[in-house]
């Protein structure tokens, strides 16, 4: 059974207590490259190695930025080894930026400059890796990894990866069609239109950053795009989740202003 692990991050410092975010100007944020939806594993195949996301943070802006990492969950598996203890049970984590690679379980890599990493205009930069054990676990699990500057995680760029573990490679769902999801307009005000390709009788949830579901929109087969209202919500930074049966398939990121 999943269950919801989204940890508030101290150093989001623009988030209410109740989840209500205050408006934010979002600076020129990083540019993540080739990162990919969904990681597929079979516990019968992958031995102790873990699962690797690897992905390019790319500065497309005209200045130099200096970014840390951090890490929330989304849905887990259960049980889940967090916060890390060696030798228990459930699945656990880990990442790696720059020139090292974290304790299981970190959060966000340290404030310390030599943990930073900065990138000049044009710079891109290929030593992020997460790291997924899944420890004799079945199921998915969505890890959002967001690359920002030191105490400004709004003003990040961030990408959800969702690890998928079945017991053994002859199962069938260890391949799926490709499908996609977009956000337009993204900064959004009145509403936004959510397009989907090959999608599934499943259900879009809207979340806040401290993990705190908003909204559900259940969407049908075969579904093509559905136009959301944001009239009631407020400004700032929420996700938008795209699930079948439990299972998270695309995460984005929409700016409401």
């Amino acid at each position: 059974m999943n269950t919801s692990r989204f940890q508030s991050l101290q150093q989001i410092l623009f988030v209410l207590s109740g989840g209500v975010l205050i408006s934010h100007m979002v600076q020129a944020q990083a540019t993540i490259v080739n990162a990919p939806d969904t990681i597929y594993m079979a516990l019968d195949t992958m031995g102790t190695a873990p699962a690797e996301a690897h992905w390019d943070v790319l500065n497309e802006t005209d200045s130099p930025m200096t970014l840390m990492v951090t890490r929330t969950f989304g849905e887990t598996v259960s049980p889940f080894n967090y916060p890390w203890e060696s030798g228990a049970a459930g699945s656990y984590e880990r990442f790696c930026w720059g020139p090292t690679c974290f304790q299981y379980g970190t959060d966000s890599s340290p404030t310390n400059e030599m943990f930073l990493l900065t990138l000049n205009p044009g710079e891109s930069t290929n030593t992020f890796r997460g790291d997924f054990y899944p420890n004799g676990v079945v199921g998915n699990s969505t890890l959002n990894y967001c690359f920002h500057p030191v105490g400004a995680a709004l003003d990040g760029a961030c990408h959800a990866v969702t690890y998928s573990v079945v017991a053994t490679s002859s199962l069938s769902d260890l391949k799926r069609p490709t499908m996609s999801m977009t956000l337009h307009p993204n900064p959004a005000n009145q509403d936004v239109m959510l397009t989907l390709t090959h999608a599934e009788r499943g259900l879009v949830k809207i979340w806040n950053l401290v993990g705190q579901v908003v909204r559900e929109i259940p969407v049908a087969a075969g579904s093509t795009s559905e136009r959301i209202a944001l009239d009631d919500m407020t400004e700032g930074v929420w996700l938008v989740s795209y699930e079948v049966d439990g299972e998270t398939r695309k995460t984005q990121r929409l700016l409401i202003h």
